[in-house]
């Protein structure tokens, strides 16, 4: 069962992460900001990460850059946002984002999304 860590201020996106990606047999740990995405990942590693842009203190860009910084290439980070421009975008890959997720979110697809990005870090 692979573990996520899903970083979002939103609780009730929170929820909903956990119940989509639970009931497709992901193992997920919220927490709603940056920082604490920071202090649960150090604390133990995850298979992914989640994050979204819009957090207060760090952002996403922000965690997303660290964990790289931190962790290396292969870990998979997926931002989520709302901002579909390319400048949003752009920001995202340059601070090492695997992908994007853009919302809102179609949880019934979800797990396929993210599957591929797993299976290419266990093959390497």
């Amino acid at each position: 069962m692979p573990c996520i860590l899903f970083a979002d201020d939103d609780p009730t996106a929170c929820l909903l992460m956990q119940a989509a990606l639970g009931a497709q047999g992901f193992n997920v740990t919220t927490v709603d900001n940056g920082n604490a995405a920071l202090t649960a990942f150090s604390a133990k590693p995850f298979a992914m990460v989640l994050l979204d842009v819009d957090m207060p203190g760090l952002d996403g860009y922000l965690v997303c850059s660290e964990l790289r910084k931190q962790y290396g290439e292969t870990l998979p980070i997926v931002l989520i946002t709302g901002h579909d421009d390319r400048l949003a975008i752009e920001t995202g890959f340059t601070a090492g984002a695997s992908d994007f997720i853009s919302k809102p979110i179609n949880w019934s697809t979800l797990a396929q999304r993210l599957r591929p990005l797993l299976d290419k870090i266990q093959q390497a």
